[in-house]
């Protein structure tokens, strides 16, 4: 019988990832930790949009892509030539594939890697002068982004398109190889439902440095961070760490259907 590992997922997963965590050998329990409610009012953004001056959209999660796409389907008409910042690749995938060509993202897949990007265009391209940096984000976004835009007198607005409630967990009995977490609000719902508690933990894995950080921070242990802010790329993290690497390195995520993807840096 083939070898497996036993691991707990803070977050949903689509049938085709856990199909791909099967085939890598992984046995995943699912217990999400976080659920994400989108605001369904537009005038603020609207106000936005009509100000005068260019606008230069910023996307530090998925959520965020999220809820401007449903600002723009909800009659929301933003800028044909707008510019277009995002972490990580898969972000900027949906936004592309939404209608979007326009779309840049920084090799360090942060806020501060995104602000330095934005910052460094601003630098080279006259016609930013008077720009305006609309950050769509959720409730429980992190500093990075404006604290470094504002270093720099960017002027940045941030439009808050969904916000994250902490899940009381029901953390399942039994022994798990590890737990998997998306995003700090996630470690932050692990903590208020006792997951820190009584002692003995698997080893932790963070889908990026924030997650990393903020998990560090509560566990007191290591943190084994994903090389990339993708599911894939993660699961296959997860899977070579544990000892399934000859099971997992050949194996590839077949394209998700309909679903969001990965959160990133917030949340």
């Amino acid at each position: 019988m083939p070898e497996t590992r036993n691991i707990l997922v803070t977050r949903e997963l689509s049938d085709e990832q856990l199909d791909f965590a099967e085939s890598l050998g992984l046995k995943v329990t699912i217990e999400p930790a976080i659920t994400i409610v989108f605001r369904n009012d537009w005038l603020s953004v609207q106000s936005v949009v009509e100000s005068p001056g260019p606008i230069v959209s910023a996307f530090t999660s998925r959520n965020g892509v999220e809820g401007f796409l449903r600002f723009k389907q909800a009659g929301v008409e933003f800028p044909e030539d707008m510019k277009i910042y995002a972490v990580g690749g898969k972000t900027a995938e949906v936004l592309e594939s939404a209608g979007f060509d326009n779309v840049k993202a920084p090799l360090q897949q942060d806020g501060v890697g995104l602000a330095h990007l934005i910052i460094d265009d601003f630098l080279r391209s006259p016609e930013l002068k008077d720009a305006i940096v609309v950050h769509f984000c959720g409730n429980r976004r992190r500093d990075e982004l404006r604290h470094y835009l504002a270093e720099s007198e960017k002027p940045v607005k941030d439009i808050v398109v969904y916000k994250t409630e902490l899940n009381e967990m029901q953390i399942p009995e039994g022994r798990f190889d590890a737990i998997l977490f998306y995003s700090p609000s996630a470690v932050q719902a692990f903590r208020n439902s006792g997951g820190f508690k009584g002692g003995d933990l698997p080893e932790l894995f963070a889908i990026g440095n924030t997650t990393a950080e903020e998990l560090s921070i509560e566990s007191g242990k290591p943190i084994h961070a994903s090389p990339e802010p993708d599911t894939e790329v993660f699961l296959k993290f997860v899977a070579r760490f544990l000892g399934l690497s000859s099971r997992s390195s050949d194996k590839k995520c077949p394209p998700l259907k309909g679903a969001m993807g990965d959160d990133q840096q917030e949340q």
